[in-house]
């Protein structure tokens, strides 16, 4: 039995300073207040806090498979892995004395630094700073469980921070949800809420609400943080709640569960507005996404039975259901121990380049970058670790300006891609077990890219997407 996160369950078979780098580039600013609008959040009396019931007016997926597919495999161009492993982080943290699961960072202009917030099976969490110097300090709060989940607000405060102030979010399977402030590591608060944390997420608008999730219960909580208060509890999940995060105009919150639901809920009621099924046997889902074009319209969600379904909020319909997998199960070991083929990551492309593309990543160990103008594949990329096993993925991150997929795998190698051609451009390695989280910072053409691994390390790699892009 492992103390793990949740969408790991599939992999738990197996038990310096940075260089010189172009800092320039500015992270979007979110609007520094919440919209006064129907949709967002209002204060309710706990009290009153009801189960919600919602009809099922659900429409069903479509089949869509595609036949017509570019097959790339995830092999390092560099030939680095016939060379043996080199490690190629410029930066290697060992704060934590087990698994890290979850990672999340900002890089700070004023400072030239990159702000690094970790969690994992020791039951602590981390706050590292790398600029001139590298300095990690431990958060203060004693986690009775594993820490599951972490974020940042930074990209979503504005420049008046007496009205936006900065906050690093941490939960844990102990139930706990500490603010703290990013700048110092000083712990400002703890709200109550659900047992289990699995996921906590920032509300786009300034980024004074968190929604937060149980992998217990399945309830999902909103809080104001400046005042401590809880908004809302979202009731309806039959089973835990595996992702969840508002769509990038704030209006709405979302969460999906291994009871094969997305739910859509209204912040300002409370009320589920809308509950997405998809098949008849309800395949758990594991991970979810949100888009920033087609008017935060839509979600893409992944499902352990390996399809991933795109969902229009406002139409309330499945717009695609895409076959990521045909097969039950994947062997990934040479004990022919075999795991659910399930998709385990999601992503839209930014809508700066191309709001119709959408990636999904499995245990199978296959990248599938699609086009959903025809709902069909536009490229196969294979993952394929050192000793030819499938090497499945964990986490899929899409560059913001870019056409540039990054990946993670349970051979702890990070991996880059190009979306146009699904041709690798790099296969960064250096950890020595399955990579658990994955953040990814750009600043002008450098890409700073965080993982965080089962081998108890958190790796910064730094890799320069300009030159492979011209020629790929």
């Amino acid at each position: 039995i492992y103390k793990t996160r949740t969408h790991n369950r599939h992999f738990k078979y197996c038990g310096s300073e940075l260089g010189e780098m172009d800092y320039s580039q500015d992270f979007r600013k979110g609007d520094d207040s919440i919209e006064d609008t129907d949709e967002i959040p209002a204060f309710v009396n706990m009290d009153d806090a009801v189960e919600v019931k919602v009809e099922d007016d659900d429409v069903p997926m479509e089949e869509n498979e595609s036949d017509n597919e570019n097959e790339t495999n995830g092999q390092n161009p560099d030939n680095d892995e016939a060379k043996g492993v080199e490690d190629m982080a410029k930066v290697v943290l060992n704060s934590h004395a087990d698994s890290i699961y979850c990672v999340a960072s900002h890089f700070d202009e004023s400072s030239k630094t990159i702000c690094i917030i970790s969690g994992g099976g020791d039951d602590k969490a981390f706050l590292h700073k790398i600029g001139n110097e590298i300095e990690t300090l431990p958060l203060c709060y004693g986690h009775k469980d594993t820490v599951s989940c972490v974020a940042l607000n930074n990209p979503f405060v504005s420049d008046d921070l007496s009205k936006t102030p900065k906050y690093a979010a941490v939960g844990a399977y102990d139930g706990a949800i500490i603010i703290y402030d990013p700048s110092t590591g000083a712990m400002i608060k703890e709200l109550e809420g659900p047992s289990d944390v699995e996921f906590v997420s920032f509300h786009p608008k300034g980024g004074t609400v968190l929604l937060a999730g149980s992998a217990d219960d399945g309830t999902v909580w909103m809080y104001h943080i400046p005042t401590s208060k809880c908004m809302q509890v979202f009731v309806g999940h039959e089973n835990g709640a595996t992702a969840g995060a508002f769509t990038s105009d704030g209006k709405w919150a979302l969460s999906c569960s291994s009871d094969g639901t997305l739910r859509v809920w209204a912040p300002r009621t409370g009320v589920c507005k809308h509950v997405f099924r998809f098949g008849d046997h309800g395949a758990g889902l594991t991970c979810l996404a949100t888009n920033d074009g087609n008017e935060s319209q839509l979600v893409l969600v992944g499902a352990e039975d390996g399809m991933a379904h795109v969902c229009h909020i406002g139409g309330k319909k499945v717009i695609a259901s895409l076959q990521h997998t045909g097969e039950q199960s994947v062997n990934l070991s040479n004990e022919g121990i075999e795991v659910p083929a399930s998709v385990e990551a999601v992503g839209f492309a930014p809508a700066a380049l191309n709001s119709n593309w959408c990636a999904t990543g499995g245990v199978d160990g296959v990248l599938k970058i699609w086009d959903l103008n025809n709902n069909g594949c536009r490229h196969i990329c294979r993952h394929e670790s050192v000793a030819g096993q499938v090497a499945g993925i964990t986490r899929l991150r899409w560059h913001p300006c870019r056409p540039i997929v990054f990946t993670t795998a349970s051979d702890g190698i990070v991996r880059i891609w190009d979306a146009r051609s699904g041709k690798l451009l790099k296969a960064l390695t250096g950890h020595g077990d399955i990579i658990n989280d994955l953040d990814v910072n750009t600043f002008g053409e450098s890409a700073i890219i965080i993982s965080g691994s089962d081998d108890k390390s958190i790796r910064v790699f730094d890799y320069d997407i300009a030159a492979p892009l011209s020629t790929s």
